[in-house]
């Protein structure tokens, strides 16, 4: 019998993995100490087996280092870990979430997600690592507008 996946805030103790679930997944481990606060794993008995985090910049923030263990995808673990972060974002009061992939456009688009180009992100985005060059200028940038509660 398959034990269930829970989720909960990242503990100090789960850094190594999680650095190592961002590795394994091709995903820049830059800037998640610094945004530690805001990260989340999915954890099946007492193993992480997957990660998801939000970097704030006033009302608006970045959702990063979305990854599931190789042998745990499939199973919905990375849209549940992704809907918790932008319920979290929206719970902040955030206005806006954004995110950069190289792997997964057509995923996000499903939790409402949408293209968009670097230069259309709110300006305080500019702040993060992943947009200053970590991540790749052939990422796909996707955008979605928080509104009342829930995305809009």
């Amino acid at each position: 019998m398959r034990r269930a996946v829970t989720f909960r805030d990242a503990a100090a103790a789960d850094l190594p993995v999680m650095e190592a679930l961002l590795i394994a997944a091709e995903l820049s481990v830059e800037g998640v100490r610094a945004h530690f606060a805001d990260f989340v794993v999915a954890v099946q008995g007492h193993e992480v087996v997957g990660v998801a985090g939000l970097e704030r910049y006033g009302l608006h923030g970045l959702l990063r280092s979305v990854a599931v263990r190789t042998d745990h995808q499939g199973r919905g673990i990375g849209q549940a870990l992704a809907r918790a972060m932008i319920e979290r974002a929206t719970v902040a009061g955030l206005e806006t979430l954004a995110l950069l992939t190289t792997t997964a456009a057509d995923f996000f688009p499903k939790l409402g997600f949408r293209p968009v180009t670097r230069d259309a992100l709110p300006a305080a985005l500019q702040a993060s690592s992943q947009l200053r060059g970590m991540c790749s200028a052939s990422a796909t940038v996707m955008h979605l507008t928080l509104r009342h509660g829930r995305p809009e």
